[in-house]
């Protein structure tokens, strides 16, 4: 009997390289562009923003990790799409996926030690127990994860007082 994997999703957890000196840059570039709750959205975002200048000086700031990333897909990365998104206490994301094509990258800016992090669905159920499986994935401020912009995602509702902070962003793979 030959067992293997029918199906693989890959996804890819970088450092951030000297993380306690790019953290106050990061948190500067977030200032210029605020972050606010736009209708029934219960999380901040800067998302529905004018965002002008974001991506270039994220770049600049993370182009290590971003060509650690290139390195390792042995491909070419562009930055299509990028917001930062601040939770509250009873602050909260449902599920939701950023498209098919491409990857998307979450660096946890903010994150106190009692934050939940982003929890990740399966795209298919489990084949013995037909339940939907979960996996939050265990992160630390300054990591990044990069996954499949296909792959369902979510955070419960925030319970620390100190608020949790994440940049996102959207990349097409040249």
């Amino acid at each position: 009997m030959i067992e293997n994997t029918l199906f693989n999703i890959p996804m890819w957890s970088i450092p951030t390289l000297n993380f306690k000196k790019k953290k106050p840059q990061l948190e500067k570039l977030c200032k210029a562009f605020p972050e606010k709750k736009h209708g029934m959205q219960p999380f901040s975002t800067n998302r529905q923003r004018d965002r002008s200048g974001f991506a270039d000086a994220f770049n600049n700031i993370m182009s290590e990790e971003l060509g650690m990333l290139s390195q390792k897909l042995k491909k070419d990365i562009q930055l299509q799409d990028i917001w930062s998104v601040s939770y509250k206490k009873g602050d909260y994301h449902t599920p939701h996926n950023h498209g098919s094509l491409g990857l998307t990258g979450i660096l946890y800016l903010n994150m106190p030690k009692d934050a939940y992090p982003t929890t990740y669905i399966q795209p298919w159920n489990d084949w013995y127990s037909d339940r939907t499986i979960y996996n939050p994935l265990k992160v630390n401020e300054g990591d990044i994860v990069v996954i499949p912009r296909f792959i369902k995602h979510f955070t419960k509702p925030h319970i620390s007082k100190q608020i949790k902070r994440v940049i996102s962003w959207d990349m097409n793979i040249l």
